[in-house]
């Protein structure tokens, strides 16, 4: 492993400690993780594979084409087109990452088990001592937890298996954040790592998922103040709102989204009024599709479903020239679909550099890069 990697993850131990001993939002921790994402990217940018430039050259086609539109045709703010099409920028990065080794798999195991305790320690503490019903370490659960259960996989990847300590140091962790989201994702990603206990001993087994099941709908049932009302829900609200803004769409516009970039009706904003933070950087009261939270549905409002393939595409191609499988693949994708139907997703930084592990180590535990 190089000097510049070796650095890079000892910032990384280090600005973790600095997160542990911090019990409040900031967005330096967010700053570090683009910053980080950054560094790996020139270190890699010297040379890009030639399979990768056909898909590098559609996506900054789309981007750029769109930012012409919206935002000097249409004078939108950059800020907001920018955050609707932060997915594709990224992209456009990790061709270049792609396909790259950096780290060895011996340092990333190391990283990883000191991560999952620096996890549970501060979610223990953040719960129980402080009382915070949604722990955090770097800044929103939704989205580190994302981070957390992609560098687990690695691990699974380079070891070819995950102790039971570790898969219940996890469970903790997930069950300690209050995220709904992220007891979906425990469930789908320690269905992964046992599917062949699974299969063996399913009628063994079956109680303890059963357990796990009680946990995470008590979790979601505790987070709806004690009974579970799926009016309560404000990702099905969301859900309805969207389904509101799109009762007049075509099949077309199915396909192809909303026009480049499309404020939502000022209904749908001011039913969420709530959610003011996310309104248009522009200041001028209206709001885009990234109030829905979803990622799933801002997607396809933004983009379409011809959108949401060409992202499929670009993951599958950068995932296939770092040499992961498809079962790799549709694992990481699965994790980011889970993630999408609460938060954002691919559009999360939390996402990109968790996938940049996965892309730039090597899994043979004995190799020296």
């Amino acid at each position: 492993m190089g000097k510049v990697a070796k650095i890079l993850l000892w910032v990384f131990y280090a600005v973790t400690l600095a997160a542990f001993v911090h019990f409040s939002y900031s967005r330096y921790f967010n700053l570090f993780f683009e910053g980080f994402f950054i560094v790996i990217f020139i270190v890699s940018a010297l040379k890009i594979k030639k399979k990768n430039l056909t898909m590098l050259t559609c996506t900054l086609v789309y981007f750029f084409v769109s930012m012409g539109y919206a935002v000097f045709l249409k004078h939108n703010n950059l800020l907001d087109f920018l955050l609707i099409y932060k997915f594709f920028f990224y992209a456009s990065l990790l061709f270049f990452i792609s396909g790259k080794t950096l780290f060895t798999g011996v340092a990333i195991l190391r990283l990883y088990k000191f991560l999952l305790w620096i996890f549970l320690l501060k979610y223990l503490l953040a719960k129980f001592v402080f009382g915070n019903d949604r722990p955090i370490l770097f800044h929103e659960n939704n989205y580190e937890l994302m981070f957390l259960t992609l560098v687990f996989y690695l691990s699974y990847l380079i070891n070819k298996r995950v102790s039971y300590g570790e898969q219940l140091m996890l469970a903790i962790i997930f069950l300690l954040s209050g995220s709904k989201s992220a007891i979906l994702i425990l469930f789908f990603v320690l269905a992964v790592v046992n599917y062949k206990l699974l299969l063996k001993r399913i009628h063994v087994l079956l109680p303890g998922a059963m357990l796990f099941i009680v946990l995470g709908y008590e979790v979601i049932k505790q987070r709806m103040g004690g009974a579970f009302d799926l009016e309560k829900v404000d990702r099905f609200r969301f859900l309805m709102l969207f389904f509101k803004e799109v009762e007049n769409w075509s099949f077309w516009d199915f396909l192809v989204g909303a026009e480049r970039i499309t404020a939502l009706d000022p209904y749908v904003c001011q039913q969420l009024a709530y959610y003011q933070t996310l309104f248009s950087y522009s200041g001028d009261g209206t709001c885009y599709s990234v109030i829905f939270h979803s990622y799933l549905l801002r997607i396809i409002y933004d983009h379409g479903l011809i959108g949401l393939l060409f992202m499929l595409v670009i993951l599958y191609t950068i995932c296939k020239q770092s040499g992961l499988s498809s079962k790799s693949y549709l694992v990481i994708l699965g994790i980011g679909m889970l993630n999408g139907l609460s938060v954002s997703s691919f559009n999360s930084i939390y996402f990109v550099v968790g996938l940049v592990f996965l892309l730039v180590t090597n899994k043979k535990i004995n190799a020296v890069c």
